[in-house]
């Protein structure tokens, strides 16, 4: 108790000790009969006195253990406040924990809800330029249509044009085939002629040598004609003229052999203009393999642009993957707190910008090769007037020509399929700007719903992706399609090509073996006009003969290659109707087509435009449930900060009001033990009062008394009895400390100072000196301090039953500290 704070119990003890001696006193004076009516007196008093200080006793036991009984509750309520202190304390350093960590998320929030905010502005802001965009290029769109409305026109008649000219051109190849054929016969003829003019040869010869033999002959018998020269003579006059007569008609013949000779060298012209024509070929071919080279770049060049196409398009299903994933997260976490959201928000806000500027760059890069089209495109178009132009032209001088047929063919052909092959390019390049422009639009407005999207919605646009991943692969199927097609269309072309060198090579081959047989033809007609002039006189007649032969033979040619012609002319009418029907059921084929994928792309065009609306409300609602759920954090955070704040002025109004009852009944303890104290002085005074009257005895009734009562008591304290913790430190000295002297004893007082009196004989008790007792300090109180608190409760002193008891205790004994006080 005197760590706690309550010294005095200690004194209360002593004033116990004290009640039993003064009892144990008073039942050996009441053992012993009265000597006179002094001590009567005396007891009466002692005993009215002593009975008041049993009364006040109790009193004062009720009152401690009502004080006891106090503290222990007081203390009980103390641990449980301050059990509730440290809680509450714990609970303030969490709550200001979490309030610093709200207030640094808070901030963060602000800042990222501004920066969501500025990119919610900038991407409203692309939308709109975005939107703009769109509409020029719808613009474009409706205006390339009409023009390929008119482009569509103008090559569906051009294609009717070149397939009359590939039925002319068929025409003229059967017109060459014939007239070949009647190069072969002619050929076949001359060789006849040659023959013929070779066996002539052979007759003259024979005739030559007859003739030699009749000169001879005659030489032999112009010596036997002398006589008859005179008639000769006049008959060689009659000769000469004939003669004359027939040098005419061998000059004539001379002019008809320059004929001849003339329409060789005519031939020999064309085979020349034939082979130039060849030669010119030659180079259209080289031309022509240039451009398949180009084309093929150009092939290459689409390949790698599909490539690149289909591998933005993978990056773009990558990313709408990893959105989808995001979205999962979001729904996973979306009882989570708002700083993961804006974290994941910022994450899909990055994203998305990093997914607008690669729409933007893309977009740039259409908005560059939709300029470059209409350049390539207007290119087209005058090229398209300027070559329907040459192609008339063309067209002209091949009814004239039909010579020149095979160059112009090649150089149409290669034109027209240049031609179709930049027009698929152009439509097909269209196409997929096109889609690509409306699905980058498409991916825009998702990239910035999706984020807000449900998980259903989401499965129905990856369906409707899906469907369109199939449908690009289909036409990119078809665009491999169109590409092989075109391969093989260039490999026949090839073909063609090395078909025509062939046939030119044996032509040149032909040409060769034609000049070599004119060169033949020449040294024989040289050596057969050296021989004709000898023979002049001989074959007029036969020449004559031959020349109507000749005349009759031509006749008949001409005749006949008139015949061929009008039938060549007649077939290639009825070859030209019969194709103008087939084109144009093959344009009204065509235009229907046109008009249903018309119709499908204007149905297309509608359910996008309900999508977009639809998208466009739920982006407002979404909106608005965001703002609805940021208005609920802001009003929970609001109250979260206005229930602590109360809390906390609670607890501090709670935690001063505790503080003040605990300082209200400590003080009331105080002054409950200070009005203990004052009372124990005033028994103390009272006791040596009593005492003082009790010492009028004669010295050897006292001592008398004492012995008897010191036995007494000493047996008493001897004997084994409960003593208080607070009365441990009080002991008696035993008989083997005791000195005995007559006259003089030695008493050591509560100061620790012997003092000597004269007397008789007896013992004399040393006592050790007492302990000031100083009053302490309350300290705090501790768990120890609570444990002793309960140890003592637990073991509470003894209270005097009776008035022995009460004297025997020790603090109301006279002989405790003197034993010989009543001698």
């Amino acid at each position: 108790m005197q760590k706690i704070g309550f010294p005095e119990m200690k004194s209360l003890d002593q004033i116990r000790s004290m009640a039993a001696g003064s009892a144990k006193n008073l039942s050996s004076f009441s053992s012993r009969p009265p000597h006179d009516s002094v001590s009567s007196g005396n007891f009466s008093n002692l005993k009215f006195t002593a009975e008041n200080l049993l009364k006040e006793q109790v009193s004062m036991e009720s009152d401690l253990e009502l004080a006891n009984s106090k503290l222990k509750k007081s203390r009980d309520h103390i641990l449980a406040l301050e059990e509730k202190l440290q809680n509450a304390f714990n609970d303030n350093a969490k709550l200001r924990v979490m309030q610093k960590e709200d207030e640094k998320l808070w901030r963060g929030m602000e800042s990222k809800f501004s920066s969501t905010k500025t990119l919610c502005d900038q991407l409203t802001e692309t939308l709109q330029h975005l939107a703009s965009q769109v509409q020029e290029a719808e613009k474009d769109k409706e205006f390339f249509e009409s023009k390929f409305s008119t482009s569509a026109e103008v090559i569906d008649s051009l294609k009717q044009q070149m397939q009359d000219l590939s039925l002319r051109l068929g025409a003229a190849e059967e017109n060459i085939k014939s007239r070949e054929k009647q190069l072969e016969e002619l050929r076949l003829e001359k060789e006849q002629n040659e023959n013929s003019y070779l066996s002539e040869q052979c007759r003259t010869a024979t005739l030559l040598k007859e003739k030699d033999a009749t000169i001879t002959n005659s030489e032999a018998a112009i010596a036997e004609a002398k006589a008859n020269i005179e008639n000769l003579n006049f008959q060689i006059e009659k000769v000469r003229l004939e003669l004359t007569s027939k040098e005419d008609e061998a000059k004539y013949l001379v002019g008809v052999k320059e004929n001849l000779e003339q329409e060789k060298m005519d031939i020999q012209l064309n085979a020349d203009n034939l082979s130039e024509k060849l030669i010119n070929s030659d180079q259209e071919v080289k031309k022509l393999e240039g451009f398949v080279h180009s084309l093929a770049t150009e092939l290459h060049e689409l390949d790698k642009k599909n490539l690149a196409f289909m591998e933005n398009f993978d990056k773009l299903n990558v990313l709408y993957g990893t959105h989808l994933m995001l979205l999962e997260k979001d729904r996973d976490l979306s009882s989570d707190r708002a700083q993961r959201l804006f974290n994941q928000l910022q994450g899909e806000f990055l994203t998305v910008t990093f997914q607008k500027e690669a729409l933007q760059s893309s977009g740039n890069e259409l908005y560059e090769q939709r300029e470059e089209l209409k350049k390539a495109k207007e290119s087209l178009v005058s090229q398209l007037v300027e070559e329907r132009c040459s192609a008339r032209q063309a067209i002209e001088k091949l009814e004239s020509e039909a010579k020149c047929l095979v160059s112009k063919n090649a150089e149409t052909e290669a034109v027209i399929a240049k031609l179709k092959e930049e027009t698929e390019a152009l439509l097909e390049n269209l196409r997929a700007s096109e889609n690509k422009t409306e699905d980058l639009m498409q991916k825009l407005s998702l990239s910035e719903l999706e984020s807000k999207e449900n998980y259903e919605k989401l499965q129905a646009d990856a369906q409707r992706k899906a469907e369109d991943m199939e449908i690009l692969q289909k036409e990119s199927q078809s665009n491999q399609l169109r590409v092989h097609i075109l391969s093989e269309e260039v490999n026949q072309l090839q073909s063609v090509i090395e078909d025509k060198e062939l046939l030119i090579h044996q032509c040149k081959e032909n040409e060769k073996m034609l000049y070599q047989k004119s060169t033949e033809d020449k040294e024989l007609l040289a050596a057969a006009e050296t021989k004709l002039v000898e023979a002049k006189k001989q074959y007029a007649l036969m020449l004559e003969n031959k020349q109507l032969e000749l005349s009759r033979h031509l006749k008949e040619l001409s005749q006949r290659n008139d015949q061929a012609i009008n039938d060549i002319r007649r077939k290639y009418d009825d070859e030209k109707q019969e194709i103008i029907n087939a084109e144009k059921e093959k344009v009204e084929k065509v235009t229907e087509d046109f008009s249903t994928k018309y119709d499908k792309e204007l149905s297309d065009c509608k359910i996008l435009t309900t999508r977009k609306e639809h998208e466009s409300r739920e982006f407002n609602l979404k909106a608005k449930h965001d703002e609805e759920l940021r208005q609920t954090q802001i009003q929970a955070e609001t109250e979260l900060t206005e229930r602590i704040t109360t809390l906390r002025n609670e607890h501090d109004v709670q935690l001063k009001a505790f503080k003040c009852q605990y300082e209200d009944e400590c003080k009331k303890l105080q002054e409950e033990l200070d009005l203990q104290r004052s009372k124990e002085v005033t028994q103390r005074a009272l006791l040596q009062m009593q005492w003082r009257v009790m010492s009028d005895k004669p010295p050897e009734e006292q001592e008398v008394s004492s012995r008897k009562e010191y036995s007494v008591s000493s047996v008493k304290v001897r004997a084994p009895r409960p003593a208080s913790k607070r009365s441990q430190h009080i002991t008696v000295i035993q008989d083997g400390d005791e000195q005995v002297a007559r006259r003089e004893y030695e008493v050591e007082t509560n100061d620790g100072r012997t003092t000597k009196r004269r007397k008789t004989g007896g013992t004399v008790m040393f006592e050790e000196p007492r302990r000031r007792s100083t009053r302490i300090t309350p300290k705090a109180k501790t768990p120890r301090s609570i444990a002793k608190v309960a140890a003592i409760r637990s073991n509470p002193p003894r209270s005097a039953n009776n008035l022995g008891d009460l004297f025997s205790e020790g603090s109301l004994n006279p002989y405790a500290d003197d034993p010989y006080a009543f001698y």
